[in-house]
């Protein structure tokens, strides 16, 4: 619908969705490169992942898929595994964000939007849903029975559990249970006696000392289980005949959002959206929970132009405890960065600052945050971050202070990471240091949480060539870290990592990349040295004109089997 000076748009579309989002957290495992396995969000074992759905972090910084990039993944069995030119080590923290099919019942989504545009003003809103059709269960069957127990659990997912037995006939190939007392119990026991009244049962895994039947005996026809007296009221196993029932959900969000622009120097906009997320269709219990709204305001504004141009920020942003989004709304390591342990409460954050562009010097960022959740958390940040180039130099630096404190712990957690970098002729020298001192203290019994933790690493590098064609690279990383020991941050262990990055040919016929990286892990107690040796060397050439292609790769990796 355009006009002259305006210009507006309407859309509407509808979808069956094949896929949910969730998100996997591993602590990487010292030169483990993988498989890590990716869980459903609901702990299932065995999930189809969405084909390039997924985005891969480690310590906050996004990765690239590919046999030459970063990671590979293997979308059937969900798993990831890192290349060799991407070592793994246990101070790496993985996270990873994607879509998995879930087809327990059928899924609709809808997305419709309005924006109006001017010349200095912009306007939108949209509508987003989606829904299970709880009428229409696919993977499950329910019954009677597991609808009344999903209408009496609410959001509680720990009530979302039914018995799994039902009686079944006599077979050879079939592992059944009879039902005998056990004490005042009456536990299943596996029978293999037809004129026993025998029951098929199917044992879910609920967590050590959750349970009262364990695995006894895994053989080709499958696994039998056996029931564990609790000792002391303390459940002895790890299963239970029950099995998890799936509750649909619906999620609506409703998004204003706007702009406007007086002058080239000034711009402001806004945001304001309402979230409707019920966990369980089949229930009204707990829906009193499932609306929260949500809203951000920003502001820039030039105060210089001239050699430097400095610009002037603020945002404020504000979310309710019961607002819910389809994906986070803040960096994947925004809990991290703050030092937040499960904040429950209404959310706001405020951010101010200054952005000095240098232009072809680089540019120098101050930030100022305040990040409150209601009674329960209160911190202030402070970000200094800059890109400056001086004729052959070149430094990176990003440096942050937190200082926090609340209800359930103070902290104080200072970060620097910086790289400089210095070019002659076709060579380059450069050095890195990465420092972090993170401190929270309990306010229950003022000792040092297990949070806490300290590290130092110092790095040096020189290369030769052009880093877009044929290039060496050699470098060394030293690294110390101190973990809580004994209610004190301590040194724990030491590493010496060696490097070696190459491309040695690079033309239209032919490419020969070569990279090694050897570190050695070295720990203050009696364990012994962890040394791992990732190395790739790949080659690539073409024949006749590129009909015929080679391609040779040597490649050293380290990883586990998945069970």
């Amino acid at each position: 619908f355009d006009k002259e000076d305006t210009k507006t748009n309407l859309f509407a579309a509808g979808a069956l969705v094949r896929g949910q989002f969730t998100r996997s957290q591993f602590k990487a495992q010292e030169g483990n490169q993988g498989p890590y396995k990716l869980q459903g969000q609901n702990g299932e074992l065995y999930v189809l992942i969405v084909s390039g759905s997924e985005t891969v972090f480690v310590n906050g910084i996004a990765l690239r898929r590919g046999e030459d990039a970063d990671y590979i993944i293997d979308y059937n069995a969900g798993e990831v595994i890192f290349n060799s030119v991407f070592p793994i080590n246990s101070e790496m923290r993985i996270n990873i964000e994607y879509q998995y099919t879930d087809r327990n019942f059928t899924r609709f989504v809808t997305y419709a939007g309005i924006t109006h545009e001017q010349e200095k003003f912009k306007i939108g809103g949209f509508i987003y849903s989606e829904n299970d059709v709880k009428n229409q269960p696919l993977q499950q069957n329910l019954s009677v029975e597991q609808v009344d127990i999903l209408q009496d659990a609410g959001d509680d997912s720990s009530l979302m559990t039914a018995p799994s037995a039902y009686l079944d006939s006599y077979s050879d190939n079939k592992i059944l249970y009879k039902k005998e007392f056990i004490g005042a119990v009456e536990a299943f026991v596996f029978s293999n006696d037809e004129t026993d009244e025998l029951y098929n049962v199917r044992f879910t895994f609920v967590g050590n000392n959750l349970g009262n039947y364990i695995l006894s005996n895994n053989n080709t026809v499958g696994k039998i289980y056996e029931y564990i007296a609790p000792i002391a009221g303390v459940p002895q196993g790890n299963f239970e005949p029950t099995i998890p029932l799936i509750a649909p959900t619906k999620i609506q969000i409703a998004t204003v959002l706007g702009s406007y622009t007086p002058t080239e120097k000034t711009s402001v906009d806004f945001e304001l959206a309402v979230s409707n997320n019920d966990k369980n269709l089949y229930s009204n219990i707990d829906d009193n929970d499932n609306k929260g709204v949500a809203g951000k305001l920003n502001a820039n504004q030039r105060i210089h132009t001239g050699k430097i141009d400095v610009d002037a920020f603020a945002n404020i942003q504000f979310i309710q405890k019961d607002f819910r989004s389809i994906e986070r709304l803040f960096t994947i390591e925004f809990n991290r960065d703050w030092n937040l342990t499960n904040p429950l409460s209404n959310q706001s954050l405020i951010s101010s600052g200054l952005n000095f562009n240098l232009k072809k010097n680089g540019f120098v960022k101050y930030q100022f945050e305040k990040l409150d959740f209601s009674e329960t958390f209160s911190g202030n940040k402070h970000n200094v971050s800059g890109l400056l180039k001086h004729k052959k130099s070149v430094l990176n630096t990003e440096t942050s202070v937190l200082n926090s404190d609340g209800s359930y712990a103070e902290s104080k957690f200072f970060r620097t990471q910086n790289q400089f970098k210095y070019h002659f002729a076709k060579n380059w020298i450069g050095g890195s240091f990465r420092h972090e001192n993170n401190k929270e203290t309990l306010m229950s019994t003022n000792a040092l949480s297990n949070l806490s933790q300290r590290f130092s690493e110092v790095g040096a590098f020189v290369g030769r060539g052009d880093s877009t064609k044929v290039f060496v690279e050699l470098g060394y990383l030293n690294r110390v870290n101190d973990s809580l020991q004994s209610g004190f941050l301590k040194k724990v262990n030491q590493s010496n990592s060696y490097y070696l990055k190459s491309q040695l040919i690079k033309n239209d016929q032919s490419n020969l990349s070569v990279f090694i990286n050897y570190r050695n892990l070295k720990y203050e107690d009696d364990r012994e040295n962890e040394p791992s040796l990732n190395s790739r060397i790949l080659y690539n050439t073409n024949l006749f004109k590129q009909l015929v292609q080679l391609t040779t790769v040597y490649e050293t990796t380290s990883g586990t089997i998945a069970q």
